[in-house]
C-alpha cells in the first residue's frame, strides 16, 4: 500500500513537471508574435492554457496526488472581485430594448436608434467586448495556472530566469534591427521607427515595458543568488579579481547591462523615466526591508498613493526632461510636443465627453468609436488607443471601472503586508521585485496603454503568480492542538 502510494505521488510529480513546462513554454512565446498584440497570436496562446487547466482539472479528478487546489480556493475576495468582473464584462455583451439601454445610457442608446435598431447594446462595440471578454478569460486562466503551478522556489527561479532570457533576446534583437535600419518585428510591418529598437514588438513603448520588467525581474534574482557568495577578503588581491571575474553571477550582471542597453536604445521617454522611477522604489523598499524591521504600513501605503498621484500629475514633465535622449535637442523638442499635445487632446476629448458615458461607459474596447464619435477638428491623428491606461478603462467602463481598481488595490495591499511582515530574504527581494514591476506598469500607464498589450500584461500577471500563491498560505493561521 505504502509503495502503491509512493508511485502515484512520484508520477503526479512528473505530471506536474509537465504541465509546468507547457505554461513555461506559454511564457517563451509570448512576447514574440508582435507582443501578442493581434487576435491570431493571443488567441493560439489562451488555446493552450485554457487546455492545460482543462488537463489540470481532468488530472485531478483521477488522482489527488496530481494537484493541491487550496491556493485558489483561499482567494475568496480576489475570486468574488474577478467574478464580479466578468460579470459586468457580460453584461456588454446582452441585447437589451432601447427603452432600458436609454435609461442605463441615453448616449449610447441614441447611437442604436440611429441606425434603425429596436434593441442595442451597453457597447459600442460588440465585437472588441467580447474579444476583451476572451482575453480577460485568457488572463485569468493564465494566472490561475501561475499560482497553482509555481509552488516552490526552484520553479520561481525558473521563471526568473525565463524572463532574463526573453530580456536579452528582445534587447539584442532591438538593437541589431536598429544597427540595420530595418523595421523591429519579426512579422515585418512598415510603421515601426527604425531608429528606435521595437524588438518583436509593434511599438518602443511596448518593448520598454516588457524590457524593464525583466530587468527589474533580473535584479531581483541577482540579489537572490547574490546572498549565497562567500566572503573574499582573506585573499590576494589578484586572486578576488579572478574569483570575482569567474563567478557565474558575472553572466547575469552581463545579461542586465544588455537589457538596459535595449531600454535605452527604445528611446521612449514615458518608459525611461517609469524605469528609473520603478527602480528607485525597488531599492527604497530594499532598504526598508533590511534597517526597518517596525514599520508602520498603513502610513507607507498613504506615502506612495500619495507620491503616485503626483507622478501622473506631472508626468508630462517628466517626458520633457528627457527629451534630448537619442535625439538632436531640436527634433526632440518638437517630437515631444506633438506627442504632447496628441495626449492633451484625448485628455480633453475624455473631461469634455465623460458625461454622456459617466455610468456604464461605451463598453469594452470600444474607445476606438468613442474616438471616432467624438473627435475634434484640432485631432490630425487618429487614436485606437487613450494613450493612458486609466482614462481608457473609465471611457469604457465608466462606473464599473472601480472593480478593477479595488482588485488592483486588494492585490498591492497584500503584497505590500507580506513583503514588510515575511522573515524570508528569498520571498521578500521577490515580493519587492512584483511591487516594483506593478509600479513601472502604474507609471507608464498615465503616459501609454501598456495594459492592452496581451504580453506585457501576461508578464504582470505571471509575476504576480510567482508570488502570490505564497501570500495567501501565508495569511492562514494555524491552530495548534495540545
Amino acid at each position: 500500500m505504502r509503495n502503491y502510494s509512493k508511485r502515484n505521488k512520484t508520477s503526479g510529480n512528473k505530471r506536474q513537471r509537465i504541465f509546468f513546462l507547457i505554461y513555461c513554454l506559454i511564457i517563451l512565446i509570448n512576447p514574440f508574435p508582435l507582443g501578442s498584440n493581434r487576435t491570431w497570436a493571443w488567441s493560439f496562446e489562451a488555446m493552450i492554457a485554457m487546455g492545460l487547466l482543462l488537463l489540470m482539472v481532468t488530472c485531478s479528478l483521477i488522482s489527488d496526488q496530481c494537484f493541491s487546489w487550496h491556493r485558489i480556493k483561499k482567494m475568496k475576495k480576489e475570486l468574488l472581485l474577478i467574478g464580479l468582473w466578468f460579470f459586468v464584462n457580460i453584461l456588454y455583451l446582452i441585447p437589451l430594448p432601447l427603452s432600458l439601454l436609454s435609461i442605463i445610457s441615453p448616449t449610447v442608446a441614441s447611437a442604436y436608434a440611429n441606425i434603425d435598431l429596436t434593441y442595442g447594446y451597453l457597447s459600442l462595440d460588440v465585437y472588441a467586448s467580447y474579444q476583451t471578454l476572451m482575453l480577460s478569460l485568457y488572463y485569468f486562466t493564465v494566472f490561475v495556472l501561475g499560482v497553482i503551478l509555481i509552488n516552490s522556489r526552484r520553479r520561481i527561479k525558473f521563471v526568473m530566469s525565463l524572463f532574463l532570457f526573453l530580456g536579452v533576446f528582445e534587447a539584442i534583437y532591438g538593437m541589431y534591427l536598429v544597427s540595420i535600419a530595418q523595421t523591429g518585428t519579426l512579422v515585418q510591418i512598415v510603421s515601426v521607427d527604425v531608429i528606435n529598437a521595437s524588438g518583436t514588438f509593434i511599438n518602443r513603448n511596448h518593448l520598454v515595458a516588457f524590457l524593464s520588467m525583466c530587468f527589474i525581474i533580473g535584479l531581483a534574482l541577482r540579489l537572490i543568488l547574490s546572498r549565497n557568495n562567500s566572503e573574499l577578503n582573506h585573499l590576494d588581491v589578484k586572486v578576488k579579481i579572478v574569483r570575482f571575474i569567474g563567478q557565474p553571477t558575472r553572466l547575469l550582471d552581463f545579461s542586465l547591462f544588455l537589457i538596459f542597453a535595449g531600454i535605452w536604445n527604445t528611446h521612449s521617454r514615458a518608459g525611461l523615466a517609469s524605469f528609473i522611477l520603478a527602480l528607485l522604489f525597488f531599492y527604497l523598499f530594499i532598504f526598508l526591508g533590511k534597517k526597518m524591521k517596525s514599520i508602520n504600513i498603513k502610513a507607507i501605503i498613504t506615502g506612495f498613493v500619495l507620491l503616485m498621484m503626483l507622478l501622473i500629475v506631472v508626468a508630462d514633465d517628466v517626458g520633457y526632461l528627457l527629451n534630448s535622449l537619442g535625439q538632436n535637442s531640436e527634433d526632440s523638442i518638437g517630437h515631444v510636443l506633438n506627442s504632447a499635445q496628441g495626449r492633451l487632446l484625448a485628455f480633453n476629448q475624455f473631461i469634455d465627453n465623460y458625461h454622456r458615458y459617466w455610468f456604464s461607459g461605451v463598453g469594452p474596447g470600444a474607445y476606438q468609436v468613442f474616438f471616432v464619435n467624438h473627435r475634434s477638428m484640432e485631432q490630425l491623428a487618429y487614436f485606437d488607443h487613450a494613450h493612458n491606461d486609466y482614462i481608457e478603462f473609465v471611457i469604457e467602463y465608466g462606473l464599473f471601472s472601480i472593480i478593477l481598481l479595488v482588485l488592483l488595490v486588494l492585490y498591492m495591499y497584500r503584497m505590500f503586508v507580506f513583503v514588510f511582515k515575511t522573515n524570508s530574504s528569498f520571498y521578500k527581494i521577490i515580493g519587492i521585485s512584483v511591487i516594483s514591476c506593478l509600479i513601472y506598469m502604474l507609471l507608464h500607464g498615465s503616459m501609454d496603454f501598456n495594459a492592452r498589450i496581451p504580453a506585457n500584461l501576461v508578464t504582470i500577471i505571471v509575476v504576480i503568480s510567482v508570488i502570490y500563491g505564497k501570500i495567501i498560505m501565508s495569511d492562514i493561521k494555524v491552530i495548534k492542538k495540545y
